[in-house]
C-alpha cells in the first residue's frame, strides 16, 4: 500500500512539471508573439518616416 502511494505522489509531481513546463512555454509565446507584432509596427512607422524624409531631401536637392 505504502508503494502505491509513493507512486501517486511522484507522478502527480511529474504531471505537475509538465504542466508548469507547459504552461511557461505558452506564456513565452504568446509575449514573442506581441512584441514581434510590436517590432513591426514600429519598423513599418520607421519606414516610413525614411521614405518621407528621402523624398523630401530629393524634392530639395532639386
Amino acid at each position: 500500500m505504502n508503494e502505491i502511494v509513493i507512486s501517486t505522489v511522484l507522478c502527480n509531481i511529474l504531471v505537475g512539471c509538465f504542466c508548469l513546463l507547459v504552461l511557461s512555454w505558452a506564456a513565452t509565446a504568446i509575449n514573442m508573439v506581441i512584441c514581434e507584432r510590436r517590432d513591426d509596427k514600429r519598423k513599418e512607422a520607421a519606414d516610413l518616416r525614411d521614405k518621407e524624409y528621402h523624398e523630401k531631401r530629393m524634392e530639395a536637392y532639386k
